[in-house]
């Protein structure tokens, strides 16, 4: 008896000890879950960190050798080395040309490592990361190629001397990180989570670029992300936050030896006349800005013609601007330095403290006294390094090699403000206008920001990132009354930049919602005639492999007669048919449903065919999906049946149509009774206006591209009709799918495709591959 106790005591403390173990270990699990995320935003913010550490390093480093070099230690900087060890290589010609030919060899060393390794590589990137926070794939932006050539070549392009930046390509840099270490963690296998992380590593890039955590977190919100939730707030301030404290502890910044820029020291309060000068600084801004955007995408788009490709080799170009803007900003010597030097300076107070080194180095200051008048000099230089760093800036963007544009618009933008604060510091000799004494820097500040507003059409980031920028505190007024009305004036003439790239480029990419109402349903424009797999016929394995190898998309719905089961992926379906094969099952067995469900989604995103195109731009732009399977009745005994898709691109060609009606229109006016009826498409009035000068410009381009590529893929879908099992279901191929080979997936600087997006649970798991859909042509009927 006592043995048969003891025995049963034993038992029990071992089942004790296994049940607590296993509560252990599922604790354990389930924190590392929920730590995956914070340790991933973490660790972006630091290593976007230390790439802008080494990106600054090294622009110092070989920006100084285009000057001269350091007789103690050739590996220093000029501002690490003492100046009576520092050699120039010439005051005269010999300086002239060396500056030139390092300089062009560096921008030739910048292209071709772009062109010839990772052609993503090229310029900001910041419209490539918008197009996949909208949604899509673009593996060739994010791989570790890119991001191993962004790096050094962004480098070489920044020393080069060229009218660009790298605080926009910074941000690539970071979502390219997010990528290599999303890899690592499970969760964010899911391309929904991941884009959680990218927005994260906008904010984190960011920061680093100009040492403004808060303004990266807004940026995001505001520019670059199209969907934004709290808890992608709450990763984003972490990965900036992450980056902020790596960048102070490191010290990168050689100007003001902290983590602020561009950091400046007044207390004057602003008069409130003054608002009057702030706000014409807005209003040049903001045109200069909207001009800029047209001639620098005229440029972009002349470029990119075949014609002119066949001429002009991209490597050729780059060295060929990279001469020319050596040459045109060796006599100013506010172009001839970096860029970020400059505008520093410009933002600088010409008292007894700095005075000296504006007036010697800058030539922005004209005599000991501060507020002295200013000479014509000194009005020319700032009114022809303004204009001369503005035409370099529209022949380099776009071009072969990592390019940002966030510093020459500074640059331009503190020009500006700097002669209009010179001016009413003339002006205003013995306080004729104001009571208070002028500072042309404050006026220099609030310009940088108004052009850069006016270029990127970005407001409430804008407004953060000046602040940290600057530490200027009190002229939060200022800049808020600059960046808003360079913003108005702006929009009122044309879009943004990287929305102008977004559509130069042919990205698909889903705006904000209009200020229209939609004539249409979404039965009126959804793709039928899907190629289904209908588990009722009994497909064979041999049946699915044929469907397989005929087919090369990306998945197929998945039917049980007419009611609607889920969708499949391709990789699913092959990982199905590895199983099958592993137990032996022979090729004509049919494959059941029990066996066909485990590898199926059955939680796709529904709606009904009669749901208002609104709603439908809703779902796609909130959830990012790409597609919404169209699921209703036919008939009071059938439910649950697929009539069709509706996907992103087809509602963006329908966008770009203009069938869309005035406000005082609603869709409840239209039939509803679409499975009796054929719905009547919107007569299209009020069209949709487009302000964008590239889509005007491009329209008909696009419409003889789409007609040939339609053309090409009518001959090759006619073949697909013979020899398919009867397991299969397909009606006649139509011109209008092509979901892996459509010329819109192609990316316009040959730098990959825009793949759908491929998610493993929740409800934008949509990615969806559709074999021989048509289009129903306006017609409500399926």
């Amino acid at each position: 008896m006592t043995t048969g106790l003891s025995g049963l005591t034993t038992a029990t403390c071992d089942s004790c000890q296994a049940t607590s173990r296993q509560v252990v270990r599922g604790c354990l699990a389930r924190c590392w879950w929920g730590a995956q995320g914070w340790i991933l935003a973490i660790g972006v913010g630091i290593c976007t960190s230390l790439a802008g550490a080494l990106i600054e390093f090294g622009v110092a480093h070989l920006s100084s050798v285009r000057f001269g070099y350091c007789s103690g230690n050739p590996l220093a900087s000029y501002r690490g080395c003492s100046d009576d060890r520092w050699v120039f290589w010439g005051t005269g010609f010999v300086g002239f040309v060396a500056n030139i030919g390092l300089g062009t060899c560096m921008a030739f060393a910048s292209a071709f490592l772009v062109y010839r390794f990772a052609p993503a590589a090229s310029g900001s990137g910041i419209p490539e990361v918008k197009t996949i926070l909208n949604g899509f794939v673009m593996p060739d932006v994010v791989s570790l190629r890119t991001l191993l050539v962004k790096i050094p070549g962004l480098m070489l392009s920044v020393a080069a001397g060229m009218s660009l930046g790298k605080e926009g390509p910074l941000v690539h840099v970071a979502v390219c990180i997010a990528q290599q270490l999303s890899s690592i963690f499970p969760q964010f296998q899911n391309e929904a989570k991941r884009r959680e992380m990218f927005s994260a590593a906008a904010a984190a890039g960011v920061s680093t670029a100009f040492g403004a955590p808060l303004g990266g977190v807004l940026f995001s919100l505001e520019e670059v992300s199209s969907f934004f939730p709290s808890r992608t707030l709450i990763r984003a301030f972490t990965a900036a936050m992450a980056a902020a404290i790596v960048l102070s502890v490191l010290n990168t910044n050689s100007n003001t030896k902290g983590l602020t820029l561009f950091s400046v020291e007044y207390s004057t309060a602003v008069h409130p006349i003054e608002y009057i000068g702030f706000a014409l600084l807005g209003v040049a801004g903001g045109v200069i800005g909207a001009a800029f955007n047209a001639l620098n995408v005229r440029w972009s788009a002349f470029r990119m013609r075949p014609a002119f490709r066949k001429r002009v080799h991209p490597l050729v170009e780059v060295t060929l601007i990279a001469v020319v803007t050596l040459l045109t900003s060796w006599p100013l010597r506010l172009t001839r330095q970096l860029s970020a030097d400059s505008i520093h300076a410009m933002f600088e107070s010409c008292d007894k403290g700095s005075g000296k080194q504006l007036r010697g180095y800058f030539g922005l200051c004209t005599a000991e006294d501060a507020y002295a008048p200013a000479s014509r000099e000194l009005l020319q230089s700032l009114a022809l390094a303004a204009l001369v760093r503005l035409l370099q800036t529209i022949l380099t963007f776009g071009t072969a090699c990592p390019a940002g544009l966030f510093v020459p618009s500074l640059f331009t933008g503190a020009c500006i403000g700097r002669f209009m604060g010179v001016v009413l510091q003339a002006a205003n000799q013995g306080h004729a206008l104001f009571p208070r004494d002028v500072e042309p820097g404050v006026y220099s500040m609030v310009g940088a920001a108004a052009v850069l507003g006016g270029v990127c059409r970005v407001t409430i980031s804008l407004v953060a990132i000046m602040l940290e920028l600057t530490g200027g505190m009190t002229y939060i007024v200022p800049f808020m009354i600059a960046v808003l009305i360079a913003k108005t004036v702006g929009d009122s003439l044309n879009e943004g930049i990287y929305d102008l790239y977004i559509v130069l480029k042919g990205y698909p990419f889903l705006q904000e919602e209009l200020d229209v109402t939609f004539t249409e349903r979404c039965c009126d424009i959804m793709e039928t005639g899907l190629t289904k797999l209908d588990v009722c016929r009994r497909p064979s394995p041999a049946d699915l492999r044929w469907m397989l190898q005929t087919y090369s998309f990306r998945g197929f719905p998945v039917v049980s007669g007419e009611r609607f089961i889920g969708y499949i992926k391709r990789q699913r379906l092959e990982d199905l048919l590895d199983r099958l094969e592993g137990r032996n099952c022979g090729a004509s067995d049919a494959v059941r449903l029990d066996e066909l469900l485990p590898f199926t989604d059955v939680t796709v995103l529904r709606m009904v065919p009669d749901a208002s195109l609104a709603q439908a731009h809703k779902v796609f732009k909130q959830l990012g999906c790409k597609y919404i399977f169209l699921v209703g009745s036919r008939g009071a005994a059938t439910q649950d049946v697929l009539h069709g898709i509706l996907s992103k691109k087809n509602f963006l060609r329908f966008l770009k149509s203009g069938r869309v009606g005035h406000m005082a229109d609603h869709p409840s006016s239209a039939p509803r009774n679409w499975a009796a009826n054929s719905a009547t498409p919107g007569d299209g009035e009020g069209r949709l206006r487009t302000r964008s000068l590239v889509t005007r410009m491009l329209g008909r381009s696009r419409r003889q591209r789409a007609s040939s590529s339609t053309s090409f893929l009518a001959e090759s879908l006619r073949s697909w009709g013979r020899g398919r099992p009867e397991a299969l279901e397909s009606p006649e191929a139509s011109p209008e799918a092509s979901p892996e080979g459509s010329e819109d997936e192609e990316m316009a600087n040959g730098t990959g495709r825009a793949e759908d997006s491929v998610h493993k649970n929740g409800p934008s798991d949509l990615v969806l591959s559709v074999t021989s859909p048509t289009r129903s042509g306006g017609q409500g009927r399926p």
